[in-house]
């Protein structure tokens, strides 16, 4: 156990939070390649398995700002238990349907909305939590460790969903899905939290304080441009990795086998990120690794049309999950740093939407242009895009300008 006092495992409250919640991680990812491969086997269309995934995503577009609102005025302990006892009862329901042969894309679309729009709540509210479990200092390595734990069960994730649909069935993997935020629920319920210094008396109705969360986050430039950046290269990473599902069918002419070994390859990708951020010398140079994450993710899709193989479309795919998981950590951790907690829900979901739903529209352009254009015109189209966005939106940090300047 690491006794750095800037290590998040040095806080008891970190550790029970992350040993509870390792298990319903993993259960993310096992039903995120049932979802995918469900759709697929449904419609065998590539746009059906982008509008699944835009169906998880879109609540995260138009509800999560105003979530972050809310997040700022609750308990956020009590609602993260809430809203993990949904995302179970959805799941559960998903498994349920499909074991008793009533599943249909309808059921499929409106369930992973459902998940989506609790996903949309729950985001910000992760979020916000990191203060109640660490102090400031150990913001980049709670992050960092969060992500480490995120992107392995991404790497096993996959791996266990296909050994699990191939022997048992969907139904048995969105199952094992709803069981796994059963420890998160116990442990979150049990952790000792101190309360915070009260904030002052806030008389400003709902959407005064919603748009003072947008101004603050419009005004503040390097929260402004970190954000563009999430979003721009989640867009068009996320975007394409969203539809691996009907790229693994008809690039790679493989089954539920080729697929979790593409999807486990981006997990592999996101964990050599997760390590990067681990050390402190990195940590030192946050916005410098999401510029480069966000132009390796333009040069990553332009390399991946080209992958005729498997084998080549492995490694192309792990180097899009280290690039769009530089973003992603960097991002985070950039902007924690730089919110005054006050505002902390409102300014974190804004990130949440970035990171979250760019890949639900991207995934639907992609799914579009792919049924037009083909899968290799469209890695190429997204490229393209991806890198003269980067540049539009710039590579070098504004200077920062203190909160109490902008507000």
């Amino acid at each position: 156990m690491s006794t750095d006092s800037y290590s998040a495992l040095s806080s008891k409250n970190f550790r029970t939070y992350l040993y509870g919640n390792m298990l319903s991680v993993l259960g993310v990812w096992i039903q995120r390649l049932a979802l995918g491969w469900h759709a697929w086997q449904l419609s065998e269309s590539a746009l059906t398995v982008g509008l699944v995934a835009a169906a998880q995503f879109l609540p995260l577009i138009l509800l999560t700002a105003f979530f972050g609102v809310w997040v700022d005025q609750v308990n956020t302990r009590g609602a993260a238990i809430v809203m993990h006892a949904v995302l179970a009862a959805v799941a559960t329901g998903l498994g349920i349907l499909t074991l008793t042969g009533s599943m249909t894309v309808e059921w499929l679309l409106a369930l992973a909305f459902l998940h989506g729009l609790a996903n949309s709540a729950y985001s910000p509210v992760r979020l916000a939590l990191i203060p109640d479990l660490v102090n400031k200092k150990k913001f980049p390595s709670a992050v960092a460790i969060s992500s480490m734990v995120f992107n392995i069960s991404r790497f096993i994730g996959p791996g266990v969903a296909g050994a699990v649909v191939a022997w048992y069935g969907l139904g048995a993997a969105y199952l094992i899905n709803a069981v796994t935020y059963l420890p998160v629920i116990f442990v979150l319920a049990i952790i000792r939290i101190d309360p915070h210094e009260p904030y002052p008396a806030n008389q400003k109705s709902y959407f005064a304080n919603l748009a003072e969360g947008l101004r603050y986050t419009r005004d503040h430039a390097p929260i402004r441009q970190i954000i563009l950046l999430a979003g721009v290269s989640n867009f068009f990473g996320r975007g394409i990795l969203e539809l691996m599902p009907a790229f693994a069918a008809l690039i790679f002419a493989g089954g539920s086998g080729a697929l979790a070994a593409l999807m486990s390859a981006a997990g592999v990708g996101a964990i050599l990120a997760s390590l990067v951020f681990s050390s402190r010398t990195f940590q030192a140079h946050l916005h410098r690794l999401v510029v480069v994450g966000a132009l390796g993710v333009g040069i990553s899709l332009a390399l991946f049309a080209f992958a005729a193989t498997l084998l080549t479309g492995v490694l192309v795919v792990a180097s899009l999950g280290l690039f769009a998981s530089l973003v992603s950590i960097g991002s985070q951790t950039e902007v924690q740093i730089h919110v005054e907690n006050r505002l902390r829900g409102r300014v974190m979901s804004l990130w949440t939407l970035t990171i979250m739903g760019g890949p639900a529209v991207g995934s639907v352009v992609a799914g579009g242009l792919a049924g037009i254009i083909g899968s290799t015109r469209t890695s190429l189209a997204f490229s393209g895009a991806c890198l003269l966005f980067v540049l539009v939106v710039g590579i070098k940090k504004p200077d920062p300008h203190p909160a109490s300047e902008i507000l």
